[in-house]
C-alpha cells in the first residue's frame, strides 16, 4: 500500500520544495499524509467543483498546482465558500498537497511543458538571478514567423480562444520565443536580455503594458489559465511512478476548465 508521504517524497525529487519562491505555501495543504492513497486527481486548482469531481471519481488525493489555501483563515465560518470547500475535504477524508513555484522551476516541468507545447528548440532557463533564477525558459520557433502567425500558433497550442497582444508591430519576424506561465510580467526585460523576440506569460498588468511597449518588447499574455498543462502531465508522470515502484494507484486529469474568465 502506498501512503500519500510515498508520492509526495518522490515527487520532490523531481521537484524538490528548496526550488519554490519563499513564502510560497507549497506542500501538503489538507490532510493527513500518512494515509493511503489509490487514486489522485490532478488539477490546476482547488475549487469546490474539483473536491466535488474528486469525491464522485473516489479519490482519496487532490495534487495541485495552485495552493488551496494562499491566505491564512481566521476561521471556518462555512458560510465562506472557500472555507465550506475546505470541510467538504475534510469531510471526504481528501489529502490535498500543492507543487507551485517549485513544480515552476524544475526541470522537465511547468516551463519547459509549456515551451513543448510552443514546438521549441533549444530551451534553456533565462531569468538569471532572484528567488525565480531558471524559472522561466527560452526557446527557438523552427523558423521565423511574423508576430501575428506567432499569435495564432499560441492560441491553437493553448486552446484559448482570444488573448491579449502588446506590440509596436505584429509584422515583425519572431523566432526565439521566451515563456513563463503564470502571473510573469515583470520579467519582460529579462526576457528581452536573454535575446527573446517575443515573450508568452500571463496577467500582463495595464502600466506594464505601457513599459513593455516604451522597450519595444512583443509580449503575448495568453491568461493564467494555459498552466493547465500540468494537470496531464503530472498524472503521466505519477502513473509511469506507480508502475516503476508498484505503488498501485492511478492518477487522473481533471477535466474541469476552472479558468475564472469568460471570453466574449
Amino acid at each position: 500500500m502506498t501512503k500519500g508521504l510515498d508520492l509526495i517524497a518522490r515527487f520532490e525529487q523531481f521537484a524538490p520544495k528548496s526550488l519554490a519562491v519563499p513564502g510560497d505555501p507549497i506542500g501538503i495543504q489538507i490532510g493527513d499524509a500518512t494515509k493511503t492513497v489509490k487514486r489522485v486527481l490532478v488539477a490546476l486548482d482547488v475549487r469546490p467543483e474539483v473536491v466535488e469531481e474528486a469525491v464522485a471519481l473516489h479519490c482519496d488525493m487532490i495534487f495541485a498546482h495552485h495552493p488551496a489555501m494562499f491566505r491564512p483563515a481566521k476561521n471556518l465560518n462555512y458560510a465562506n465558500p472557500q472555507f465550506a470547500m475546505y470541510a467538504n475535504v475534510i469531510r471526504h477524508d481528501i489529502l490535498v498537497y500543492a507543487a507551485h513555484t517549485n513544480l515552476d522551476s524544475a526541470i522537465g516541468g511547468m516551463n519547459d511543458w509549456l515551451a513543448q507545447a510552443l514546438k521549441l528548440s533549444r530551451v534553456l532557463p533565462f531569468i538569471e538571478s532572484g528567488d525565480e533564477e531558471h524559472m522561466g525558459r527560452i526557446g527557438q520557433l523552427p523558423q521565423p514567423l511574423s508576430l501575428k502567425a506567432f499569435v495564432a500558433q499560441v492560441k491553437q497550442a493553448f486552446n484559448v480562444p482570444a488573448l491579449r497582444v502588446i506590440a509596436n508591430d505584429l509584422t515583425r519576424p519572431v523566432q526565439n520565443v521566451a515563456i513563463l506561465g503564470g502571473d510573469g510580467g515583470k520579467f519582460y526585460l529579462d526576457a528581452q536580455a536573454a535575446g527573446a523576440d517575443v515573450y508568452v506569460t500571463g496577467d500582463v498588468y495595464y502600466h506594464t503594458g505601457h513599459d513593455m511597449l516604451a522597450s519595444d518588447m512583443p509580449v503575448i499574455d495568453p491568461g493564467h489559465h494555459i498552466e493547465s498543462i500540468m494537470k496531464t502531465h503530472v498524472a503521466d508522470l505519477l502513473n509511469d511512478w506507480s508502475q516503476i515502484d508498484g505503488w498501485g494507484i492511478q492518477a487522473v486529469a481533471s477535466t474541469l476548465n476552472t479558468d475564472p474568465y469568460t471570453f466574449m
